[in-house]
């Protein structure tokens, strides 16, 4: 007997489909963030599965949220190290 119900990553591939034409409609640059937040979607689809949640797209507002989090995170964590490289090389200079 086949399958009744769409996997979550099937479901993903479609949601994402439907929303073609709004990414034909953004520049260059916005296709590019567009599809960084579809890849942040299937990169977290597993957690996905597991939250069972009937509206797709809910699910991929999620995932980019988690992944734009974990970016501006790194982010932060590299401004720190080259602030604290910077402020000690300018103290060694200063002696």
């Amino acid at each position: 007997m086949g399958r009744t119900v769409m996997s979550y990553r099937q479901a993903l591939n479609r949601e994402v489909d439907s929303w073609n034409e709004f990414r034909r409609g953004l520049s260059p640059a916005d296709q590019s963030c567009f599809d960084e937040v579809a890849n942040l979607a299937r990169q977290h689809a597993d957690a996905s599965s597991l939250a069972a949640r009937p509206v797709v797209v809910e699910n991929v507002f999620m995932s980019a949220v988690v992944g734009l989090v974990a970016k501006i995170k790194a982010l932060e964590a590299r401004i720190n190290e080259l602030e604290c490289q910077s402020s000690g090389s300018s103290g060694a200079a200063g002696k």
